[in-house]
């Protein structure tokens, strides 16, 4: 009998990952579909050869397709997987369950912990390595049919009980759910709920899921800079802030956050937002008393920025670079470089002060302060070329403001990441979310350095180089240019008038200075070239602002 290659697909990944509120509902979530995924894989190793992901994987995530060659029963093999997957899965739920027994309807919980998982496969036969292209081809294509049909279960509503708060998918699991807020101080800290929130059990299973592990807030890595800054400018008030919030985190109050990279400041930034206090009060039964010391250090200090950035990245063409793989021992050769990838990219967004959601071969998802993303993001590319050969990849980053929902940045990054690929591959975008007004978008090959114009530009504005106006005057200057017809004419009439814009009130430039604005202006040959110029100025003056609160104000 020929061996076989068997493909398995694991979710759902709506459920584990993309409908969360919390940062640590989506971390974990990305976490807990990792975990199922590596229970699958585990329980292959005895009866076949994985070849995705790899072997001896270095990554702490696994994603959610399996490949694997199975020299008999792949159907056997299947249902071991499954089993191993479905047994991780209740072993988090029955976790979850342990803790939170006491407020669970668990007739609702039961009926939905045996109706989440999602698990598909598909094989094929591999008569010889040399058919492997055509194997790996013919089982994918069967694998997607195959998830394509979906398993429809009948429905099981209940009349009368509120949905998910999450993604609206299911009955919430609580006890009296409408008196939810009324639950007893001590656990509503505990689940860090807000006043009528509701939680199924894979909304239940997240939040409190891994034990006691503290995921960086958006708060948190918003105010990266501004507390890293203070460290610098104001060593005494920043030790009576680490003095209060530890007061509060003693008492449960607040979220200790013991990454390593966030050793400085290990707690949750919520409390030095004071637009934000209400809310911390409402989800922690905390009073004015509690914060009152806080509050009063804070009138003495500048308000951090409340901007992160969403970074979002993904390998270019990874299909046609996979498919045009000869056998099954290349495939594993490029899984393992891909899995060495993963795991040096948790290092890699550590060391630029961010904390990594997902990576998982060649995709990253994380959260990055403003003044580190576009280093992060140059740093991620160019070690995916060291591990991947010649697959690129594109990476979008969204700065968004820490109070949209959280299902809104994620998608602000999506969106960047997508912009990224376009029209060509092996790009950079960076999409600005203001409060108010439409985003601005900026985008180019990573060839084109778009990350060093970004930089350079918001050195120049912490220099105070720039004018105030001059982006906007640029874009202006733009739409009177839009119908010039294109040629040297126009480009040297743009660059000039474009100097002559940013040159408008500032005496102070030396000549480096000076042969930086020019260069940076050279770029500019049509109407969109200058208002790329002028959107990069945008950006740029948050990325500024962002430098600064690192700086404790000194540039």
């Amino acid at each position: 009998m020929s061996a076989h290659l068997l493909a398995i697909s694991i979710g759902p990944v709506q459920d584990f990952i993309a409908a969360a509120r919390r940062t640590r509902d989506l971390w974990f979530g990305s976490q807990l579909l990792s975990q199922i995924s590596s229970a699958a894989a585990e329980a292959l190793r005895p009866r076949g050869t994985l070849i995705f992901p790899a072997p001896d994987s270095a990554s702490d995530n696994v994603a959610n397709i399996i490949l694997a060659e199975i020299p008999r029963d792949p159907e056997q093999a299947s249902d071991t997987a499954r089993h191993a997957a479905l047994a991780r899965w209740k072993a988090f739920a029955g976790d979850a369950l342990a803790e939170a027994r006491v407020l669970i309807r668990e007739e609702i919980w039961n009926e939905q912990v045996d109706d989440v998982l999602e698990f598909y496969a598909a094989w094929s036969p591999l008569a010889s390595p040399e058919q492997y292209q055509e194997a790996r081809g013919r089982v994918m294509r069967l694998l997607a049919g195959r998830k394509a049909l979906r398993d429809f279960r009948p429905a099981r509503g209940r009349a009368g009980i509120p949905k998910s708060s999450l993604d609206g998918a299911r009955e919430s699991v609580w006890k009296d759910p409408e008196k939810t807020p009324e639950l007893d101080p001590e656990l509503v800290r505990r689940f860090r709920l807000s006043e009528g929130e509701q939680l199924d059990v894979v909304g239940l299973v997240k939040r409190l899921g891994g034990g006691r592990h503290g995921f960086p807030s958006v708060s948190r890595i918003a105010a990266d800079p501004w507390l890293r800054g203070l460290e610098n400018a104001a060593p005494h008030q920043r030790a009576t802030l680490l003095e209060a919030c530890e007061d509060l985190a003693r008492r449960n109050i607040l979220t200790r956050v013991t990454w390593p990279q966030f050793s400085a400041f290990p707690y949750e930034a919520t409390p030095v937002y004071r637009d934000r206090h209400k809310e911390l009060q409402q989800e922690t039964g905390c009073t004015d008393a509690d914060l009152k010391r806080i509050r009063n250090l804070l009138k003495d200090l500048p308000r951090p920025d409340p901007y992160l950035a969403i970074l979002v990245a993904d390998g270019d063409r990874m299909g046609k670079v996979i498919s045009a793989m000869s056998s099954p021992a290349a495939h594993r050769d490029f899984s393992a470089r891909l899995s060495r990838f993963a795991a040096d990219a948790k290092g890699i967004v550590a060391a630029h002060n961010g904390s990594l959601v997902y990576s998982g071969g060649d995709d990253v998802l994380a959260f990055v302060p403003v003044d580190q993303c576009l280093p992060c993001a140059r740093a991620l590319h160019e070690r995916f070329a060291t591990h991947a050969g010649e697959a690129t990849l594109s990476v979008g980053i969204a700065i968004g403001h820490f109070m949209e929902p959280l299902e809104d940045l994620l998608e602000c990054g999506r969106a960047a990441e997508k912009a990224a690929k376009n029209p060509d591959r092996d790009g950079l975008a960076v999409h600005l979310h203001p409060r108010s007004g439409p985003p601005i978008t900026v985008r180019a090959q990573w060839s084109n350095a778009l990350d060093e114009s970004l930089q350079s530009w918001a050195r120049l504005l912490l220099a105070r180089l720039i004018p105030d106006k001059a982006a906007y005057d640029l874009r202006e200057l733009a739409r009177d240019y839009e119908h010039w017809p294109p040629g040297v004419a126009l480009a040297n009439a743009l660059r000039s008038d474009a100097l002559r814009l940013l040159k408008r009130k500032r005496t102070g430039w030396t000549e480096r200075a000076l042969a930086k604005i020019e260069s940076l202006v050279e770029r500019a040959a049509s109407a969109a070239d200058l208002r790329q110029i002028a959107d990069e100025i945008i950006v740029a003056r948050r990325i500024a602002s962002a430098l600064d609160q690192a700086s404790g104000g000194s540039q």
